[in-house]
């Protein structure tokens, strides 16, 4: 559905999800709810991020473009080092 990559939300991981099954994911409140991984401690419940994955992995596939594009060249990347401007140092 998308090619490019969340922003960490789950607000807009529940919007493309609802989009595409509008029936299972219903309303924000019980998914915000569910995936709350977090502790009151704010430390990472690690059964509850496990069981976020088990349950996304049903509906994720990560592919890189050399999975996708056998023929596609192998991107070239160049680096212009430039000096900072007078205003852009202080």
């Amino acid at each position: 559905l998308t090619g490019t990559p969340l922003q960490n939300n789950l607000v807009e991981l529940w919007s493309l999800l609802n989009f595409l099954l509008p029936d299972v994911f219903t309303t924000l409140d019980p998914f915000e709810e569910g995936f709350n991984i977090t502790t009151k401690d704010n430390v990472i419940d690690r059964i509850k991020l496990k069981a976020a994955h088990k349950l996304l992995g049903l509906f994720m596939i990560r592919r890189m473009k050399d999975q996708v594009e056998k023929l596609m060249p192998p991107k070239i990347e160049t680096q212009v080092v430039c000096p900072l401007s007078t205003t852009q140092i202080y």
